[in-house]
Order: structure tokens, then C-alpha cells, then sequence
């Protein structure tokens, strides 16, 4: 799963933009469904939050990295 996020929101830079701009606060995930992937009030693993939490924190240390593009 982790790596079809980083797929994602490599094919989908608007996506990584909104994702960024949660910051560093801790992701929910709250669709219907598993509650291995979900929050589910509260009583989910919340795995896909988690997932999430890690791909923002890439793509933010990606950009940190990357070398300066010259004007």
C-alpha cells in the first residue's frame, strides 16, 4: 500500500500539495470500510492514516534534499 501512495501522489503533485498541508498533525482516516485501514471511531488500527503520516513526512524530506533550481 505504501508504495501505490507514493505512486500516487508522485503521478498527482496537487494531491502531495494538499497533503502537505495538513502539516504534521496526525492523520485519521475515517472512510467506511476495515478497521485495520480505518480509525472507526476511535476503535481502528488506522493503518491508512498511518500511511499516510510517513508518505507526507517523504515528500517533505524529499523537497528539503532536493538541490536549489536555479533562477
Amino acid at each position: 500500500m505504501a508504495e501505490l501512495l507514493r505512486a500516487k501522489f508522485a503521478q498527482h503533485p496537487e494531491h502531495a500539495e494538499t497533503l502537505l498541508a495538513t502539516g504534521d498533525g496526525r492523520i485519521e482516516y475515517t472512510s467506511m470500510g476495515s478497521r485495520y485501514w480505518n480509525a472507526h471511531r476511535g476503535q481502528g488500527r488506522n493503518w491508512m492514516g498511518r500511511l499516510l503520516e510517513l508518505i507526507r513526512s517523504e515528500i517533505a524530506a524529499q523537497r528539503l534534499s532536493a538541490p536549489a533550481r536555479p533562477d
